[in-house]
C-alpha cells in the first residue's frame, strides 16, 4: 500500500471552471485505460464527476498527472496550480471517504457510491483493477452501505439530483409548470423520476443526445420528449430549464435563451453547458452545482455530529484491508506449502497408507496452524521445510 497514490482537483481545490477543464467524459477516460497501459500501470481507476476528477493507482502520480493533460489538453502548470496528491495511507483513507460520502460536496452524498463503483466497473473492463484494488474497492462498498445503515448521514437530502428538486420547490410557483430537462444519464433520470414523485404539476419534457436512451424514459415515465437537435429553437418554450449533460459547447446560450418566459436555470453539467454571459440577463436565474450545493449544506450542519462514528466504521474496514492485503502478499508462500506438503504424504509410507480424505484434512490443518502463525506474525521466520519436517514427524507418530 505504500505505492498507493490518489492525484487530481476537486471543489475544494478548484472552481466550477477550472473542473470544467479537467472533466473526463467516459469516452475520455478510455483513452485514459490506453495511455496508462502504455505506462504499464496494473491498478489505474478514473472518478469524473460533477463535484471531482481524481485517479487512483499505485505506482508513479507524475505519470498519472501526464495522463490528465494529455487527455484534457490542458498544460501541467494549470493542474500543478489546482491539483492535490495523497500516498500510502493518506491516499487510502481518501478513497474511503469519497467513496462514503464524506469527502463529498453535499456531506453524505449517497450518489457517489454509484459513481464510484462504475468507475471501478470500467477500470475492470479496461484490466486495469487487479486483485487487490478490487478488494480495497469492494470494501470501501461495505464501508460506505454500513455508514448509510448505522448513521443519519445519508438521511433526508443526500445528494445533489435530489437538492435540485428542494431548490425548484422554493423558487417556482407557477403551476403548471413546463420544464425541459437535457441529459438522461443516470444523474438526469434520477432528477426526472423525482421530479415525477415530488412536483408533478409539472409538465415535464426530457432531451438526449442518444435519442433512444430518451425515449426509452419518456415512455416509461409518461414525459414529452424534446429530440436533441431541435433544443436551439425550442429553449424560449421552458419556465425551467435543467441541464444534466457533458457537452464539448454551451446549450444555452445568450442568443437562444433571451426570453421573459424562462425563469429559473439550473446548470448541473460539468463543464458547464451555460454560457456565463446569459447571467446578465437579469430576468431568469441560473444556478450551477456548486450554488445548490452551498445552499443545501446550509440545512445539513447536523450530519457533522455523525462524522467521528463514520469515519471509526471506516478506519475499522481500512484495518481489514490492510490486514488482508498484508496476507495477500504471503499467498504464494502458502500455496508453495501446500505442494511440499501433498509431496512430502506421498513418500511417507505411513501417509501412503491414509484414506485420501483423512490426509486431506491432516495436510488442511497443518495449512491453518501455518495461516494462523502468519496472522499473529508467528511463525514468519519458521521455513516451509520446518513444518514439512512436523508434518512428516507427525504422520509417522500416527
Amino acid at each position: 500500500m505504500e505505492n498507493i497514490f490518489v492525484i487530481g482537483i476537486t471543489f475544494k481545490t478548484a472552481d466550477i471552471i477550472t473542473r470544467s477543464a479537467f472533466s473526463i467524459s467516459t469516452e475520455k477516460q478510455k483513452e485514459c485505460y490506453d495511455l496508462a497501459k502504455s505506462y504499464e500501470f496494473k491498478d489505474f481507476v478514473v472518478l469524473s464527476t460533477c463535484n471531482r476528477t481524481e485517479i487512483y493507482g499505485v505506482g508513479s502520480s507524475n505519470l498519472a498527472e501526464k495522463i490528465i493533460t494529455t487527455v484534457c489538453g490542458q498544460s501541467v502548470e494549470l493542474l500543478d496550480k489546482y491539483k492535490f496528491v495523497k500516498t500510502s495511507d493518506g491516499a487510502l483513507a481518501h478513497i474511503f471517504q469519497v467513496a462514503s460520502g464524506l469527502d463529498s460536496q453535499i456531506l453524505g452524498d449517497y450518489e457517489i457510491l454509484g459513481q464510484f463503483k462504475n468507475a471501478c466497473k470500467l477500470s475492470k473492463d479496461n484490466g486495469l483493477l487487479g486483485p487487490i484494488f478490487e478488494r480495497m474497492a469492494n470494501i470501501c462498498i461495505q464501508a460506505s452501505k454500513e455508514i448509510k445503515t448505522k448513521t443519519a448521514l445519508s438521511k433526508g437530502t443526500v445528494s445533489a439530483s435530489y437538492a435540485a428538486i428542494e431548490i425548484l420547490k422554493e423558487k417556482i410557483e407557477v403551476k403548471p409548470t413546463k420544464c425541459l430537462l437535457i441529459g438522461t444519464g443516470k444523474f438526469g433520470n434520477n432528477i426526472s423520476k423525482n421530479i415525477k414523485h415530488y412536483l408533478p404539476h409539472f409538465e415535464l419534457t426530457i432531451s438526449n443526445r442518444t435519442y433512444s436512451t430518451a425515449l426509452e424514459i419518456a415512455v416509461q415515465h409518461g414525459f414529452s420528449l424534446l429530440p436533441y437537435e431541435n433544443i436551439d429553437e425550442k429553449l424560449r418554450d421552458f419556465d425551467v430549464i435543467i441541464l444534466s449533460t457533458t457537452a464539448d459547447k454551451y446549450i444555452v446560450t445568450p442568443e437562444n435563451s433571451v426570453n421573459s418566459r424562462t425563469k429559473l436555470i439550473l446548470d448541473l453539467s460539468i463543464p458547464q453547458t451555460v454560457h456565463p454571459d446569459c447571467k446578465t440577463n437579469s430576468n431568469v436565474e441560473i444556478l450551477d452545482i456548486d450554488t445548490i450545493s452551498a445552499i443545501l449544506n446550509k440545512s445539513l450542519e447536523n450530519r457533522k455530529t455523525y462524522l467521528p462514528l463514520a469515519n471509526e466504521i471506516i478506519n475499522t474496514h481500512i484495518a481489514a484491508f490492510v490486514d488482508w492485503s498484508d496476507f495477500y502478499k504471503k499467498r504464494n508462500q502458502i500455496v508453495s506449502l501446500k505442494k511440499m506438503l501433498i509431496e512430502a504424504s506421498k513418500g511417507c509410507p505411513h501417509l501412503a497408507k491414509l484414506d485420501e480424505t483423512l490426509k486431506d484434512e491432516m495436510v488442511n490443518k497443518t495449512i491453518q496452524s501455518f495461516v494462523v502463525g502468519l496472522k499473529n506474525n508467528k511463525g514468519l521466520k519458521i521455513e516451509p521445510k520446518e513444518i514439512v519436517d512436523k508434518f512428516m514427524r507427525y504422520g509417522q507418530a500416527n
